[in-house]
């Protein structure tokens, strides 16, 4: 390769690792990204080790490489950080490998092309900067190109080492995420194709190791086997229908369309509209692009069959003797079937088609796309060259300012998704306060999973995804929240207290409330009734609220109830306990039922507190004084809390000693 090729390609990559390394901090991490950096926290810290990962909303359960393939990241810099950038420098090694790819097939000029045009395709550099499971797609898939592509054509001068080195690399890609075993349709359909050039003694060398690691995670899903049974049922019974998205999908993958109006709308600049029309008019270009590479690699087959094309034919194959040739045919049903078969796989689904499914398409798309771009405009002539160059700066910066708008757009509106998906750059912040304020042994209630959490602090603690601040842990906690900077006080009890907030640019509050130890709790009026299902009712408080009527009534109240958790009986995950108070009048008459927010049986930890609020309003025409009986009921299994009373019987309330008179 000249020094020119060379440097063309060394310019290629490093914009390639800048616009995937851009923004860093501004990288939004989702629930999806947290969880394998949260599975190698939970091995490092508690040594699980999961042989199945995150559910799907698909299918059955992801394999959980992914998070293995992190853990010593994690382990050495306990933070996220440092799992983005290795998905970051392996993905854009992805770019190299598909440029030496396409290159063992098509020559260097087209290689450059495609990867000229993966580097700079928006869609691939948001799926090459993520942590989730299918986050090294982009790397998995150009990997086994290179490593594949040269011995299907017959070039490869070591086939069998590099077919055991592919099959090793083909495990570790279905290793990561459920969907990239549909890699096994183009690769096989190739290895049957191709089988006279295959050395089979490696293929099934690395098979073996495959199918090891493939009984490892069939053991893990058999460990879920009522939901891996449920996730069947329910994909088998949608109803499936042909539909372009998988092809449209392919297409964006490669000419980089929709991107303005997907991401990063929501900018300071406000020219999306502008973008979106300007990448239309490329995206048509490089539609034309594919299809004419489609068209040449059918013309390839053709050729092939016939000895002897005509006049016509065989002009034009003269005209351009370093793009069509006999030659050809190889890479010709290399690229068809590399990029066409997922598209097949996914164009009649009873599922959506995201757009990342079809990263199993690369690097074929881009080769298309190329061979088609150097037939047209020649590229081993000057003039040809500098035709694609000046076409390509332009396309370079707008698809790099479209990359750059989505993060951009994280970055002025960090906190619109809450605490679901927040950028890095407050992620880590939350997570030092967590780790500066939570006491040894506390909880973390929040709205999100717990992972997500764990995930920004570098380490696991105990989390509770609840927004009720009903428990009060044992040993204390925290209360981690997002709100609007108008939206007032989110704490309805009294005990959580403010610890610290973080204040955003988009008007919004990430903010830390601390918990005391349930120890401390000292209800106003004590109370010590046991029950048989091992919550303890400690005490009550009655307080008045808003202002009495025109007869100086006090009608509105609050009822506080306390209970502790003594022990856990074998039933009670499956229960859903909420505290109800029946109040009566003095003739005995019921007048009012009120009830309080449930906590699931699964949340009761030994030595918490669960403090319950209700409200009510008195009836003005009821004769008082009013007295309440407390009891708590799980609606859907018909089960009360059976209370063990002083004077030695059990009911399912317990009678306050106090009442109240408006």
């Amino acid at each position: 390769m000249h020094l020119s090729h060379r440097t063309l390609l060394g310019i290629i990559l490093l914009i390639a690792a800048f616009l995937r390394a851009q923004y860093l901090f501004q990288i939004e991490h989702n629930v999806d990204q947290a969880y394998p950096i949260w599975q190698a926290l939970q091995t490092l810290d508690r040594g699980v080790l999961p042989l199945a990962g995150q559910g799907t909303s698909v299918l059955f359960a992801n394999p959980v490489l992914t998070g293995y393939l992190f853990l010593p990241f994690i382990a050495l810099t306990r933070s996220p950080i440092s799992a983005y950038v290795f998905t970051i420098a392996l993905n854009t090694l992805g770019i190299l490998l598909a440029y030496r790819a396409v290159k063992d097939l098509l020559g260097v000029r087209v290689a450059l092309i495609a990867a000229a045009l993966m580097a700079v395709n928006p869609w691939v550099i948001e799926y090459s900067r993520t942590t989730w499971v299918q986050s090294l797609l982009p790397f998995f898939t150009c990997a086994l190109a290179w490593l594949l592509w040269r011995v299907f054509a017959g070039k490869s001068k070591r086939p069998a080492r590099r077919l055991f080195i592919a099959m090793l690399v083909l495990t570790a890609f279905t290793q990561t995420y459920l969907l990239s075993f549909a890699i096994l349709a183009p690769i096989g359909l190739l290895l049957l194709i191709f089988r006279n050039r295959i050395q089979w003694r490696a293929v099934f060398a690395g098979g073996a190791v495959f199918l090891i690691a493939l009984t490892l995670y069939g053991v893990g899903l058999l460990q879920q086997w009522d939901s891996v049974q449920q996730k069947l049922g329910s994909f088998a019974s949608a109803e499936a229908s042909f539909r372009t998205d998988a092809w449209e999908h392919a297409l964006r993958l490669v000419s980089g369309a929709d991107y303005a109006i997907a991401r990063g709308t929501d900018t300071p600049f406000r020219d999306w509209e502008l973008r979106q029309n300007l990448s239309q008019v490329a995206h048509v270009f490089i539609v034309g692009a594919i299809v004419a590479g489609i068209v040449i690699s059918i013309v390839n087959l053709r050729i092939a069959k016939t000895p002897s094309p005509p006049r016509q034919a065989k002009n034009l194959i003269t005209h351009y003797s370093s793009l069509i040739t006999t030659s050809s045919r190889d890479a010709a049903i290399i690229l068809l079937v590399w990029f066409g078969v997922p598209i097949l796989l996914m164009t009649r689904v009873g599922q959506n088609v995201h757009p990342f499914y079809l990263l199993l398409t690369l690097p074929a798309g881009y080769a298309l796309a190329a061979w088609g771009l150097s037939f047209v405009f020649r590229p081993q002539t000057r003039i040809g060259a500098a035709v694609l160059i000046t076409l390509y700066i332009p396309f370079a910066v707008l698809m790099g300012i479209n990359s750059a708008r989505y993060a951009q757009e994280t970055q002025a509106t960090p906190g619109a998704h809450e605490l679901y998906a927040l950028p890095l750059e407050y992620g880590l912040q939350l997570g030092r306060a967590i780790n500066e304020n939570l006491p040894e042994g506390g909880v973390v209630f929040s709205p999100v999973e717990d992972w997500v959490l764990n995930s920004f602090a570098g380490r696991t603690f105990f989390g509770v995804r609840d927004t009720n601040l009903n428990i009060i842990p044992n040993n204390g906690g925290l209360y981690v929240y997002s709100r609007s900077m108008d939206g007032g006080s989110i704490d309805p009890m009294p005990y959580p207290t403010f610890t610290t907030q973080m204040y955003l640019p988009d008007e919004r509050v990430l903010g830390i409330d601390t918990f005391p130890r349930a120890e401390t709790i000292q209800p106003p009026q004590t109370l010590n009734i046991t029950s048989q299902q091992g919550i303890r009712l400690i005490g009550y408080e009655l307080t008045r609220w808003g202002l009495p009527n025109t007869e100086n009534k006090w009608m509105h109240w609050f009822a506080f109830t306390y209970w502790r958790i003594d022990s856990r009986i074998s039933e009670i995950d499956q229960r859903l306990f909420a505290p109800f108070a029946h109040i009566f009048d003095a003739d005995g008459n019921r007048v009012l039922v009120v009830d309080s927010q449930p906590i699931p049986g699964y949340e009761w930890q030994v030595g918490d507190v669960h403090i319950h609020q209700m409200t009510f309003e008195l009836p003005a025409d009821a004769p008082a004084p009013f007295t309440i009986m407390i009891g708590q009921y799980d609606a859907g299994n018909n089960a009360n809390v059976i209370f063990n009373l002083p004077d030695g019987t059990t009911n399912a309330t317990v009678t306050l000693p106090e009442t109240i008179t408006p």
